[in-house]
């Protein structure tokens, strides 16, 4: 069983060189693991945390065209259908404190856009004035009649600057190869006391202690087996409440609040399913039985505070 693990897994030894961290720029940076890739034509994935501001992130050399090539492996209906339903509360909950921030005619713009879903839920809601961006090659037609403005790059330089009363990126900065760039263009785009909220993945105490468990021999694959199920090609880079904030000081951001809470995108019994069956060698039809044994440590904000919500002004 363990054998069959460590192919799924391809747990090694540290490379020589390490990565520096893209969020502080330290040098020091601990070597994880190393799990299988899928999706693009890097086969294995160096999983790295940063020994300063504690991110957890991939360490390989990404660009643009292989992410193309791995969001392109996907089939995003598919997606966006198996997750609609829990998408939805997550979006109106988002709504919900929106409202409280600014005014239903406050210029928004919501970068990472996806399928339009965040800005469909923005005008039931009574939002007048939205924008959408997102990298060229989705399908956002269905917020044609609903969007003042959709922009589509990869770079953001079509993003008008100083224009938007607020930018909002629901689990958008994990997915990107340059946060800091990003989160500048934000900044950018924004008026002055403008407002930026956001939602992104956090390293939790469970992925603390999965990290402990990856140095040692015994336990190094199960290790291996939580974090497959945490960063990906797909999924960058887990930020911590401090990383976040150096993030956005940097790009001239103050009044920052950041909330962590537990925010699952599946039942915890397909996690178990996805990320575990397989690679420990039992049926899927068994995920059930680990359910209840499991479900304290995936699904409550104690161990597993997985997701930031994040609100900042412009300086």
């Amino acid at each position: 069983m363990l054998r069959e693990l460590g192919k799924t897994l391809r747990i090694r030894q540290q490379p020589e060189t390490t990565p520096s961290c893209r969020v502080c720029n330290a040098a020091g940076t601990r070597f994880l693991c190393d799990v299988q890739n899928e999706h693009s034509e890097t086969n294995s994935l160096q999983n790295y945390r940063c020994q300063g501001c504690g991110s957890v992130f991939v360490g390989n050399p990404v660009d643009s065209d292989e992410l193309g090539i791995a969001y392109g492996s996907m089939d995003a209906d598919r997606y966006f259908d198996e997750i609609e339903i829990e998408n939805k509360r997550k979006m109106r909950g988002a709504i919900e404190r929106l409202d409280a921030l600014v005014s239903r005619s406050a210029r928004l713009l919501d970068v990472g856009a996806g399928n339009g879903q965040f800005i469909e839920l923005l005008d039931e809601a009574g939002y007048s004035d939205l924008s959408a961006h997102e990298i060229p090659g989705g399908n956002l037609s269905k917020i044609g009649a609903v969007a003042c403005e959709v922009y589509e790059d990869f770079d953001y330089s079509l993003l008008p600057s100083n224009t938007f009363d607020v930018v909002t990126l629901l689990d958008v900065v994990e997915h990107v190869i340059e946060p800091q760039s990003l989160v500048d263009a934000c900044a950018r785009v924004l008026k002055p006391d403008g407002l930026i909220y956001f939602h992104t993945p956090v390293v939790t105490r469970i992925d603390r202690l999965m990290h402990h468990m990856q140095a040692l021999p015994g336990l190094r694959k199960v290790g291996a087996m939580w974090q497959r199920g945490r960063t990906s090609i797909f999924h960058l880079e887990n930020y911590t409440p401090g990383s976040l904030t150096l993030i956005l000081e940097r790009a001239g951001f103050r009044d920052i609040e950041i909330e962590t809470k537990n925010e699952l995108s599946w039942p915890v019994e397909r996690y178990i399913r996805t990320y575990m069956m397989r690679q420990i060698g039992l049926p899927a039809a068994m995920a059930p039985v680990f359910v209840p044994i499991l479900s304290p440590l995936i699904s409550t904000n104690f161990f597993n505070a997985n997701k930031a919500i994040v609100q900042a002004r412009l300086a």
